[in-house]
């Protein structure tokens, strides 16, 4: 399935149009899309398309030259040998070029890993002979940090050589349905709070099964994928797995604050900083900050959450749980589920949703349009969503259950919001699951 994604589209047809030659780079986690994306691009275009594997490379190689022999029509060229990523391109240039030629490298890390030098040989190849050439030039890869270390850095081979780059990141809540149609509202944001919005994870739900079925097959059963992707993704990325993985599973029960983090695992708290930001440069965390902080990047004030849902789902229910799951007592960890499911997920994705919304489609909720949207916090209080411009503020609560009592709920939000009012006009909502599922309006 294809959705989503016009923005990137727009950026490499751009690329395609220009009359020089150019050299994107895409980059993203694993199952996020980018092979999707690539092909939706070169529909109709000549392309070559190279999926990089681990294999020897002059097998590779050679099994990629009938594509190439086919796209340039020069049969009599059918017993060449291609012993190295220079006679590839030397090849590639057997092409008129009359009408721009895709090369795609995808996985591009596996070819980096199994020769060293492939960067810098690459970056010799796009300097002098395809720099010249009617080519778009397309890396894509899936292991982030390697991708950063090859091409991306200031310190890579081919820094300076792309004239643009997409980071591929995962979808919007709203698409969900795209991909599992017959869902119910409130198994949309079950499906949000557990699968996430990796396009890959939202193809395994089988909407003919309820949610819990689904969850079962498809999450905690050990034969399917998604049981092991959360040690796969990050063991492509990581080497010191014990320490990543003893935080990750730590902020997924709820410790979120550096220090609380640190003192779970009796480690001091200059011990976890390089390893939170490599999580951050790997796209598997954020630290947010309170929405009114003047200088986020200085603020001691900042929390750590998982960017994915199906991540923070799989350390507390999966990893976690490996001692049942692992001898088929599944039951254990849906009674878990059940438990405490809605409190510890579907709240806070509750609140992503709608703090998405607002961002998408401000006057369903606001007479404004907000400069930035978040939450809030100091030592005692938190407010779920805070949204302003330079006149107007508005205070949100967003809350999982069908009959809170609002107007206590409102007093409470309109008593902690006082300090951060100034001279704006304010506004206060409180928006429940009732409201989402169209009982009432928002």
């Amino acid at each position: 399935m294809f959705y989503n994604r016009e923005a990137e589209l727009k950026t490499l047809e751009n690329e395609y149009r220009q009359e020089s030659s150019s050299f994107t780079v895409i980059y993203g986690r694993r199952r996020v899309g980018k092979t999707a994306l690539i092909q939706e691009f070169i529909k109709n275009k000549p392309a070559i398309f190279f999926y990089a594997t681990e294999a020897n490379i002059l097998i590779q190689l050679e099994n990629l030259k009938s594509q190439i022999l086919t796209l340039i029509n020069k049969p009599y060229l059918k017993d060449i040998s291609l012993q190295s990523i220079e006679q590839l391109f030397a090849l590639i240039e057997e092409y008129d070029f009359q009408k721009k030629l895709v090369f795609v490298i995808d996985e591009y890390q596996n070819l980096a890993k199994l020769d060293k030098s492939t960067s810098s040989r690459l970056q010799a190849i796009w300097d002098i002979p395809l720099k010249s050439k009617n080519i778009h030039l397309i890396l894509c890869g899936s292991v982030v940090s390697m991708m950063h270390s090859e091409v991306l850095d200031y310190s890579a081979p081919l820094y300076g050589r792309r004239t643009s780059s997409i980071h591929l990141k995962q979808l919007q809540f709203r698409y969900i349905k795209n991909f599992i149609p017959n869902l119910t509202l409130e198994d949309q944001m079950r499906v949000f709070a557990s699968f996430g919005t990796i396009a890959k994870y939202l193809e395994t739900y089988d909407g003919k099964k309820s949610f819990d079925e689904n969850i079962k097959d498809n999450i905690l059963n050990k034969n399917s994928f998604l049981y092991s992707e959360g040690y796969f993704l990050l063991k492509q990325e990581l080497n010191d797995l014990t320490n990543y993985f003893s935080i990750l599973e730590s902020i997924s029960k709820g410790e979120t604050k550096i220090g609380n983090i640190a003192s779970k695992l009796q480690v001091p708290v200059t011990h976890l900083t390089r390893y939170l930001a490599k999580l951050i440069d790997l796209d598997i965390l954020t630290k947010e900050t309170p929405i009114t902080e003047p200088n986020p990047l200085k603020s001691k004030n900042g929390r750590y959450k998982f960017k994915d849902n199906f991540l923070a789902f799989w350390f507390f229910y999966v990893y976690k749980n490996y001692n049942f799951l692992e001898i088929n007592q599944t039951d254990v960890v849906l009674q878990e589920i059940e438990q405490n499911f809605n409190d510890r997920f579907v709240s806070f994705a509750f609140e992503d949703y709608i703090k998405e919304d607002i961002l998408h489609n401000p006057q369903k909720y606001l007479d404004f349009v907000p400069l930035k949207v978040g939450r809030w916090w100091n030592n005692k209080e938190e407010i779920d969503i805070v949204a302003f411009d330079d006149n107007n503020i508005a205070f949100i609560e967003c809350k999982w259950q069908n009959s809170p009592t609002s107007k206590k709920v409102e007093a409470e939000l309109i008593k902690k919001s006082l300090s951060l009012i100034g001279d704006k006009i304010p506004s206060y909502k409180v928006i429940t699951k009732e409201d989402y599922l169209g009982k009432s309006n928002v």
